[in-house]
């Protein structure tokens, strides 16, 4: 287990819904343990195990949910 941390700038955020949407859908990666999105900085940081799951799948991950990650 090698865990690891990554923060993204994601735009496109603007309720509860979408902290939700995001979270559910970045939870149900095999090797992802936590998931953080703080609404107001527009910013989603994941704990992870890189050896199950990379950051550009996360990224894929979030844009697959309709967000701009830049």
């Amino acid at each position: 287990m090698s865990g690891q941390n990554i923060a993204f700038n994601v735009e496109g955020m603007s309720c509860e819904h979408c902290v939700n949407a995001i979270k559910a859908a970045l939870t149900k990666l095999n090797g992802v343990y936590d998931v953080i999105v703080d609404l107001n900085s527009k910013r989603v940081a994941v704990e992870y195990d890189e050896e199950r799951v990379s950051a550009d799948i996360l990224r894929e991950t979030i844009e697959d949910a309709g967000y701009k990650v830049r």
